[in-house]
């Protein structure tokens, strides 16, 4: 089935341009607009036609390589990178989580426009980065929390400018600081103490669960309200849901134990979905987004949420977040979760999609840089290979890819952070092992990730 340069790129062509815009989350009447020009697309090639014509100096034309696949001899021989999503217009939309630096510097935003037809702004729209303390605390207002859009809107003015549809973040999170939840939206209303074993406690005094639940629909509203007045028709779709399953929680639906849930309760995600709905446009699709769904632990009681909510008209789709690493997940877990969920009839999103080249056994530090590449190289040939078969031949209708980052500098994965050293016994501070998961080095150097994800036929996978 052909979904064109995107799903939902109807809506994107309605994007009016729009000069400026502030970063304070109050909300006015729209300035007049211009509309955009509009534009001809261009004619689809014949599959398979191009491949067989060289061109004047006898070197493959750059249509014909999406029908040979050999994006590796292309690009060494035309010093050109072939695009991902021309490779995969026919299947599904390509995306990528963009940051700041993303869009800002020139290379950078030279690769995205040329390679993605789908931005995600996940990290500069979190409620870790947008919340403002400082203004919060001081506010009459204990129902609202300020919010500050400036890192945000240099990615979706980006995004705009270059008529790039948006994902939208994951509106509720676990990953919220710890005073939206307090009476009087003070640090000093969160307390941590030392245990005996090291651990640490911490003690919040949250606020009354109908001032938490104001401030969840105000936060949902505010969100929503500021893109859309600012950057009319840009975001398409809303993970409204981080999540929500953990299998190691107690409760009967495995429902995560977050914030949201101690001060609110359990059925907090079904609050949040109903916001969502009431402030969301009605051609913009609500996600819930969740990790580990190979998992049966995690996949059971996801899908039973995920029908209850979609039998009420809450949500539209689910986000499968895809971060894997050279193990994980076997080929025959990966099918079961993609039949399963596409069952629900919901539509199916992969997100965050990397492969971290790190299996946190104690052998990987027996490997150079080189073999751990290697070996992530092999696992993204893989895992596209797969998600190819699932839509073409096991009509599972993987409507979107989002990959999680450009250079492996900015992963998470490679961030210093506190860790124990199995080797001296001790708590260490640093990066543990470094992990190469995406398809450009800290150079910008394109890697063979790139190409394996490519489905370059002269790499081999798993």
């Amino acid at each position: 089935m052909r979904k064109g340069k995107l799903a939902g790129f109807a809506a994107c062509a309605a994007i009016l341009l729009f000069a400026g815009c502030s970063g304070s989350v109050e909300v006015g009447p729209v300035p007049t607009i211009t509309p955009r020009p509009t534009v001809t697309p261009a004619p689809t090639p014949t599959p398979g036609a191009v491949a067989e014509q060289p061109g004047e100096n006898g070197e493959v034309e750059e249509a014909g390589v999406y029908d040979t696949k050999q994006f590796k001899e292309y690009y060494e021989k035309e010093n050109k990178l072939p695009e991902l999503d021309e490779a995969y217009k026919d299947l599904f939309t390509v995306g990528i989580d963009a940051l700041v630096i993303d869009v800002t510097e020139e290379e950078r935003k030279a690769v995205i426009k040329e390679q993605f037809n789908s931005v995600s702004v996940k990290g500069d729209l979190s409620p870790n980065n947008i919340m403002d303390y400082e203004t919060s605390k001081v506010a009459a207002d204990k129902t609202r929390i300020a919010l500050n859009f400036s890192g945000a809107d240099v990615i979706l003015k980006f995004a705009q400018e270059n008529q790039i549809p948006v994902r939208g973040p994951k509106l509720i999170t676990h990953e919220v600081p710890e005073w939206a939840f307090t009476k009087d939206l003070d640090r000093a209303q969160v307390t941590e103490t030392v245990n005996e074993d090291g651990t640490t406690t911490k003690t919040i005094e949250y606020a009354s669960p109908e001032v938490i639940k104001a401030r969840m629909e105000n936060y949902i509203k505010d969100v929503i309200t500021y893109c859309n007045t600012n950057y009319p028709g840009l975001v398409v779709s809303w993970d409204i849901l981080d999540d929500p399953i953990n299998s190691a929680e107690t409760n009967d639906n495995k429902v995560r134990s977050n914030y949201w849930y101690q001060g609110m309760g359990e059925d907090y995600y079904v609050t949040a979905c109903q916001y969502a709905r009431k402030y969301a446009t009605a051609d913009q699709k609500l996600f819930l987004s969740q990790i580990d769904l190979h998992l049966a632990a995690t996949q059971k009681p996801a899908i039973t949420m995920i029908n209850s909510l979609k039998d009420q008209k809450l949500i539209d789709g689910v986000a499968i977040q895809g971060h894997y690493n050279p193990n994980v997940p076997n080929v025959f877990d990966m099918d079961d979760m993609f039949k399963n969920l596409a069952a629900t009839g919901v539509e199916l999103h992969v997100t965050e999609f990397y492969v971290d080249t790190n299996t946190n056994d104690m052998g990987d530090f027996d490997l150079t840089p080189e073999e751990l590449l290697a070996r992530g190289v092999k696992r993204y040939k893989a895992l596209m290979t797969n998600l190819v078969n699932y839509e073409q031949k096991k009509g599972y209708d993987i409507v979107s890819i989002t990959f999680e980052g450009l250079t492996d500098d900015t992963s998470y994965l490679n961030e210093p952070k506190e860790y124990f050293d199995e080797v001296s016994g001790e708590r260490m501070f640093g990066v543990k092992l470094e992990s190469y998961p995406y398809f450009f080095d800290a150079e910008m150097k394109v890697k063979d990730t790139f190409f394996a994800a490519l489905g370059d036929k002269s790499i081999k996978g798993y």
